[in-house]
């Protein structure tokens, strides 16, 4: 009985010992964070690649006050121009600029889909 309490014994100090040996560091996380320069240029390259669209035109202020954006889609009409039946439910598209590491981030906020952004500075939105 006294090997079985010692097998017990070093099992128990062996699992402990690897769960203690974990980094105690957490892995940083994304943070909301702001554009440090103006580039609606890049942020929507990165947004049409999110939406898979061919075009996404932002306002040239975007992510400097906020780290969200709103995009409505437009409705679709016929060659009339007029309101296509059934295709008027549509709704905005929310993204939210991101930062880990000094690098940019651009998250759609309903698929979670992110993309980097290259080329820009941003910094944390406290």
């Amino acid at each position: 009985m006294q090997i079985r309490s010692l097998i017990v014994a070093i099992i128990t100090a062996i699992a402990l010992s690897g769960c203690s040996a974990q980094s105690s560091e957490s892995t940083p996380k994304l943070q909301h964070a702001l554009l440090v320069e103006p580039n609606s240029a890049a942020v929507a390259e990165v947004i049409a690649l999110l939406l898979h669209s061919p075009y996404v035109q932002l306002a040239n202020d975007v992510f400097l006050t906020s780290s969200t954006v709103t995009l409505d889609r437009l409705n679709q009409k016929d060659a009339l121009g007029n309101p296509i039946m059934g295709k008027q439910l549509n709704m905005p598209d929310q993204f939210e600029l991101m930062i880990k590491d000094g690098q940019c981030f651009v998250r759609h906020l309903d698929s979670k889909a992110t993309k980097a952004l290259n080329d820009v500075n941003c910094r944390v939105n406290n």
